[in-house]
């Protein structure tokens, strides 16, 4: 028996807060025994049958911090498991994920409070714990580098698609929508993903017929540029789209960007790809990692390149084709199964 830290639960359905509720769904689909310890509030996004423990009045943080351990040490001290980027501090037998050091790398990128927390936090408890997951082998080198935490600790365990997805195996025809021709860039509204430089592109590109949406929620912890600036005639800001909305929009799509300047893993280029979408994508090494040759790729510091990239897959129907082919056996390699076994296998050492 071992206990999910449950925050997760209180926040949208995001990056780091789907790997925790994959993982937690594939565990239960394999009848391992745990629950999930959660505050009184949890987000009506999440449709799941896993167990949860409801524990302690506080929220945020300090349910985290001051509620969360309180209740373990008044169990026997359970194993804990955090896959969302944080744990309890003044908590020993736990393992942590983090994702990425990007706060440690671009602090500019983010609200200095998030820095402090983040900064003071995150070396600490990953020296107390028994071990720490990552999502990339860019990451472990990263965490090690600079956070100083022994490389035999930290542990890679992949993301994958989100499980409502399904990989279309057939040969689709492209942009199913007749009476419009877009591109799709799926991110949250956080500076590392570049959207100034990918409107910028997309202003230059040749077809001035396409439309780009750029989909995904704004979040207090970023400093998030002044995104209504982007906003023209053929750049359209969504917000955030349900998981039907964003699924249509990816198989209608010409091809998806994901232009981002920093990252641990990247879901989106692979969401992308279960659908046939190709991808264009940064040439930076986590994406590189888990694309391999299934994108095409951009220098994301080059508006030039980056609508070089797009006017050429805009007109290349072959090359959209390829790129779809590739992404539905690259996005294969991955499965919510796998890493959660892989979850498993560690957990056993430690329970």
């Amino acid at each position: 028996m071992f206990v999910v830290n449950g925050r997760f639960l209180t926040q949208k359905p995001t990056g780091v807060h789907r790997f925790a509720f994959e993982i937690c769904n594939k565990l239960h689909e394999l009848g391992v025994d745990f629950y999930v310890a959660v505050p009184k509030e949890i987000n009506p996004d999440y449709i799941f049958t896993f167990k949860t423990v409801q524990c302690g009045s506080m929220s945020a943080h300090l349910w985290e911090q001051i509620s969360l351990p309180k209740y373990l040490k008044q169990q026997g001290n359970p194993l804990l498991v955090s896959f969302s980027g944080c744990g309890p501090l003044n908590y020993s037998n736990q393992i942590i994920t983090i994702h990425d050091v990007s706060h440690e790398r671009h602090p500019e990128w983010f609200s200095k409070n998030y820095c402090r927390f983040y900064g003071y936090m995150m070396p600490r408890i990953g020296k107390k714990a028994h071990a720490v997951i990552t999502v990339s082998e860019f990451s472990k080198k990263e965490i090690e580098e600079t956070l100083a935490i022994s490389p035999e600790k930290i542990h890679v365990i992949n993301c994958s698609i989100p499980s409502y997805h399904t990989i279309d195996n057939e040969i689709v025809e492209f942009n199913n929508k007749e009476s419009e021709r877009y591109i799709v860039s799926v991110s949250s509204m956080d500076p590392r993903k570049n959207f100034i430089r990918l409107v910028e592109a997309f202003n230059r590109i040749e077809d001035k017929s396409v439309k780009l949406y750029i989909i995904g929620m704004q979040f207090k912890a970023f400093n998030t540029p002044d995104m209504q600036k982007l906003i023209g005639q053929n750049v359209i800001l969504t917000g955030y789209l349900d998981d039907e909305s964003l699924q249509s929009m990816y198989k209608n799509a010409l091809f998806s960007v994901y232009p981002s300047l920093y990252e641990g893993f990247g879901i989106p280029p692979l969401e992308s790809m279960s659908y046939g979408c190709p991808v264009i994508a940064s040439d930076i090494p986590a994406l590189k990692e888990i694309n391999e040759d299934a994108a095409l790729y951009i220098d994301p510091l080059n508006v030039a390149d980056m609508s070089l990239k797009m006017d050429m897959l805009i007109r290349d129907v072959e090359l959209r084709r390829e790129l779809s082919e590739k992404g539905r056996e690259q996005v294969q390699k991955y499965s919510w199964d796998k890493s959660a076994r892989q979850v498993l296998d560690l957990v056993k050492l430690y329970s």
